[in-house]
């Protein structure tokens, strides 16, 4: 199947972030939004953020990147995990607007991603799956003092 790809900046707070929207010609009504954590962007290492939004495109599912605050191409200071809730709300704002056929959503995260995936997903109805590759689960905050 066909599809297109562009590119997107929508705000969160007063940053400036970036993504990639993939979307094929015949949308399905769920997508999948393609968050990475640590130091990464959203084409990550070997292109695999990229090839993975492709391929799903490829088979209907429309498909959104983004680098949140302080990492790849976004504005902003750089954040951990535990405090990119607004980032994700912002994206999947964002993905409903581009994609007006969307009716729910699959956050796919990789490492601090995927936990904050998880941290954030109970609160958003839309959100209806996750997919958490290597979820990141040491903050200083949760390391026992000794």
């Amino acid at each position: 199947m066909n599809f297109e790809e562009r590119a997107l900046s929508f705000a969160c707070n007063d940053s400036c972030l970036y993504g990639i929207l993939s979307l094929p010609e015949k949308v399905a009504s769920r997508g999948v939004l393609i968050v990475v954590g640590g130091p990464q962007y959203r084409v990550g290492s070997h292109r695999q953020f990229t090839l993975l939004a492709r391929n799903l495109a490829s088979h209907g599912v429309p498909v959104m990147r983004f680098d949140y605050r302080g990492m790849g191409d976004s504005e902003g200071d750089a954040r951990s995990f535990e405090h990119i809730k607004d980032d994700l709300h912002d994206a999947i704002n964002q993905f409903f607007d581009e994609v007006h056929s969307l009716e729910e959503l699959v956050i796919w995260g990789l490492c601090g991603a995927a936990s904050a995936a998880l941290l954030y997903a109970y609160q958003d109805p839309r959100v209806t799956g996750l997919v958490l590759l290597n979820p990141w689960v040491r903050t200083d905050k949760g390391i026992a003092k000794a």
